[in-house]
């Protein structure tokens, strides 16, 4: 009987290796697009964050016909006699270590003003005006503000704690972190090199304090000041004074350095949370190299910044946002320490979310032409006396989509 042989049927070993490098060429395909889609997702989140906030911002200037401070400090006339150099404000810069022990005059964040907004009654009903935000009296504000409060935290934001205090939102602070005298910040390349600069020159040597305020306001929209109001240099700034447009000036935008920290350098090792009216925790400044600086040459007062008879502008605006300053947006993606960047930077690659005075928020790149930046971060740049005067903002030179 003849018995025929047939060939065993089943995976050869070729077909094997195939089978598992299609798999691995679809996987390979597939975790990008869903890593994308998470980034996207993530990225919604966050400016969806942001829209809750500008509109408690918006709602908050309805109401009182004015923004809140981006930080409040109480100052005493009787240590201060009318120099700004002397007010609280300044001497918290300047050397917040020495408040250890002492930070009764820390009062609150921007933050804590537009609470009522965002439905938070039992948060803004437990705070004491009265106290500082690192108060323990009675229930404590303390207590409050260093709980995690989900609308004011990016998910992108990869340097909060959880359970803590966080702050990835800050507020448009201008050029400088200080209006009456505009101090000046020496951006590091790497973590503990940042420090306070010098004093920028809005005006010619020999001018007063208050002329020099007068500029500062015109360059940003919430400032520093006061728990009574009635100090010297306290600048009350409401929708009249964005002449140049809601729609093409900055309120708000990210900054994953700012909120909490258990005390750094910056905060003279005390804690910082989304309530710290230090302006390093709570606001966001474009780059003060525009002027006179470690790293820059510009002389503002010669006129460099203003366009020229052509209507081009200056080229000192374009230090605003310039790659090398360790100051330009993005760059504290390179840094760990909290309030070590004063700057925009956010989690998100190529850019960040930021919202302008309307509520509308947009997505900017993080290379974003230095000239545009600082036109869109002032008010009032076409009200600047005449050495600092900026041109129009052309919008195509920005707008994307949302």
């Amino acid at each position: 009987m003849l018995i025929r042989s047939h060939p065993h049927r089943g995976f050869k070993l070729i077909d094997l290796m195939v089978v598992v490098l299609v798999i691995g060429v679809f996987f390979g395909l597939l975790i990008p697009a869903i890593e994308a889609a998470r980034e996207a997702g993530r990225r919604v989140h966050c400016s969806n964050n942001l829209r809750q906030l500008a509109l408690s911002l918006i709602n908050f200037t309805a109401s009182k016909n004015q923004y809140p401070n981006a930080g409040t400090f109480f100052d005493d006339p009787a240590i201060h006699g009318g120099d700004p150099a002397r007010s609280i404000i300044a001497r918290s810069i300047e050397n917040p270590a020495a408040f250890k022990g002492d930070t009764d005059g820390w009062r609150r964040s921007w933050v804590i003003d537009i609470i009522p907004y965002l439905d938070s009654n039992d948060v803004s009903n437990g705070w004491d005006r009265s106290e500082s935000y690192l108060s323990t009296t009675n229930f404590g504000n303390l207590k409050i503000c260093s709980g995690d409060f989900g609308v004011l935290r990016c998910p992108d934001d990869t340097t909060t704690t959880t359970g803590q205090g966080n702050l990835s939102y800050v507020v448009n602070g201008g050029f400088s972190r200080w209006h009456a005298i505009p101090l000046s910040w020496n951006g590091g390349k790497a973590d503990g090199q940042s420090k306070n600069g010098g004093a920028l020159q809005w005006i010619p040597p020999g001018g007063t304090w208050q002329e020099t305020q007068a500029v500062s306001r015109k360059l940003g929209v919430m400032f520093l000041g006061t728990s009574t109001g009635d100090q010297p240099w306290d600048i009350v700034t409401g929708p009249n004074d964005i002449p140049d447009g809601s729609s093409e000036t900055l309120l708000l935008a990210e900054n994953t350095l700012a909120g909490y920290s258990p005390g750094t350098p910056y905060s003279g090792g005390i804690p910082t949370n989304w309530a710290c009216p230090l302006p390093n925790f709570c606001m966001f400044i474009a780059s003060d190299d525009v002027c006179r600086s470690a790293r820059s040459t510009t002389d503002c007062l010669a006129g460099s910044l203003k366009p020229d008879t052509s209507g081009k502008d200056g080229t000192g605006w374009a230090w605003a946002n310039r790659p090398g300053t360790y100051e330009n947006i993005g760059y504290g993606q390179n840094l760990r320490i909290e309030g070590s960047f004063p700057f925009a930077s956010s989690g998100h690659p190529g850019g960040g979310n930021f919202v302008f005075c309307d509520g509308a928020t947009r997505f900017l790149s993080d290379s974003i032409d230095g000239t545009v930046y600082a036109k869109m971060i002032s008010p009032a740049g076409s009200q600047l006396p005449t050495p600092l005067l900026q041109g129009p903002l052309a919008r195509d030179s920005w707008e994307q989509a949302p």
